[in-house]
């Protein structure tokens, strides 16, 4: 088993002498990679894309059986093989597969979070291309869900924060949040607030100065913490 672990984070050393872009976004290849086994019924493989949602264009497919992953991101749900997940999985020189057609022996992260997302960088451009917008006041969750290319998913931030919760996957009052995670307030009874992490402490959300904005956190009251986006 040594050898084998130690043969396989070999090959992943000579990998990170690949160019960035054949990366794909993952950022710096870790030593300490996992492996997993892609089972689909058709027999066909599953698509690989450059981006960690269904919205992002395919770049191959990889092939059923034991494949290398090198990191992990969290982004849009997709339900496959092996149920609903919100996990994509990083194949090094590749691109990302959804982790719902991926047997890795758990439904948690089994190697370390990549250090891009294609998906929030999305989001937070939205946001960023709307700066100073007064059309989403009052619409906070509307804003977030349209900001990763969904909506009406929630009826409120404190639904989307409540679904959270019950998943237990809600980080209460952590004012860290990663980038594109979602963050959340217990403000405007019963509804909630609600904007987008931008990784460094930032976050973008409506009704900063009454305008879609950039703040530090916490910035308002009654500061809920964050969660990965459900949709």
């Amino acid at each position: 088993m040594r050898t084998a672990l130690l043969r396989i984070t070999a090959r992943l050393s000579a990998l990170t002498l690949l160019s960035a872009g054949a990366l794909l976004g993952a950022g710096t290849l870790p030593a300490h990679a996992a492996t997993g086994t892609v089972v689909t019924d058709s027999g066909s493989g599953v698509t690989i894309r450059s981006g960690n949602a269904l919205s992002f264009g395919s770049v191959g497919t990889q092939p059923n059986g034991t494949v290398e992953i090198d990191c992990q991101i969290y982004g849009e749900p997709v339900t496959g093989k092996f149920g609903r997940s919100l996990i994509w999985d990083h194949i090094p020189g590749k691109g990302f597969i959804s982790d719902s057609y991926v047997n890795t022996g758990s439904t948690g992260l089994v190697a370390p979070l990549c250090t891009n997302n294609p998906r929030a960088d999305k989001a937070i451009a939205w946001y960023a291309a709307r700066n100073g917008s007064t059309a989403f006041q009052g619409y906070c969750e509307m804003a977030a869900e349209n900001s990763y290319g969904k909506t009406g998913i929630w009826e409120s931030a404190k639904a989307d924060w409540n679904d959270a919760v019950a998943r237990g996957v809600a980080h209460r009052g952590d004012l860290n949040p990663p980038k594109g995670a979602l963050v959340f307030w217990d403000l405007a009874a019963p509804y909630g607030h609600v904007g987008v992490a931008r990784g460094d402490g930032y976050f973008w959300a409506t009704s900063v100065g009454g305008k879609i904005g950039l703040a530090k956190l916490p910035y308002f009251s009654n500061y809920l913490g964050w969660a990965w986006p459900n949709f």
